[in-house]
């Protein structure tokens, strides 16, 4: 699993994909291409946090797991 991970070892076919995916997603979250996959998870991690931050100020956060109860 680390190998397919690895972008050195990964195989070319999985490269591939990843490089697709990443062109169609890409543009749904950011105007700008990313210059390395540090600054994509950077940007990621803060458009998580900022989600996370709206849904507890909404109450709406673990919502579904509140009603189980």
């Amino acid at each position: 699993m680390t190998q397919l991970y690895d972008s050195d070892k990964m195989p070319e076919g999985l490269k591939e994909a990843y490089r697709l995916n990443d062109q169609s997603l890409v543009p749904c979250y950011s105007i700008k291409p990313f210059n390395s996959d540090e600054e994509r998870l950077e940007y990621l991690f803060k458009l998580y946090e900022k989600m996370i931050q709206e849904e507890k100020e909404k109450g709406t956060l673990f919502a579904a797991e509140k009603k189980s109860h």
